[in-house]
């Protein structure tokens, strides 16, 4: 009979993996205590959350979750989720494996889709979501200043003539 505090987690790791936008398993080896909390608060700030499972459990929630691993996990692994942004925590673990060069990603999932490494590479890849609004926000605005800078020229051109005419009569 199964213990019921595993089974709790594995529900709890399908809540979590159902909430999230997107999520990952991260070998998180070789990183001490200090590097791992301040992993874990980088995730966090950016919507999403890191914790350490079981690969059993990571395992049977998974399979709970319809998707099958093609392989066992071995080493410990966690599972970072991502939350607010799909693509931001995921880019802080990519960022402390390019400097620390110890974590590595095993696989990611988005939607009910497994991502292999070269998969989630790609995913990573692709702006976030903040620098997308910024694009887009850009590009919306550019227009409107140049237009507005467009009026103010010609307005400015005919103040200019008329003070010049102004001072020409004056004389």
């Amino acid at each position: 009979m199964p213990n019921q505090k595993k089974v709790a987690k594995v529900e709890d790791v399908v809540e979590k993996l159902n909430k999230a936008k997107s999520a990952a398993l991260v070998q998180y080896q070789g990183l001490n205590a200090a590097d791992i909390s301040a992993l874990r608060d980088q995730i966090k700030q950016n919507g999403g959350l890191m914790e350490v499972t079981k690969n059993t459990l990571i395992t049977r929630a998974l399979a709970k979750f319809g998707i099958t691993l093609p392989e066992t996990l071995t080493g410990p692994t966690s599972i970072a989720y991502c939350n607010d942004d799909e693509i931001a925590p995921l880019k802080e673990i990519d960022k402390v494996n390019k400097t620390k060069d110890v974590t590595a990603f095993k696989y990611g999932i988005y939607g009910k889709k497994l991502l292999s490494v070269d998969e989630l590479k790609i995913f990573l890849s692709l702006p976030s979501k903040s620098d997308l609004l910024a694009r887009l926000v850009g590009g919306l605005v550019n227009p409107l200043q140049r237009l507005v800078y467009a009026m103010r020229y010609n307005q400015t051109q005919l103040v200019l003539t008329l003070k010049a005419i102004a001072e020409k009569e004056n004389k």
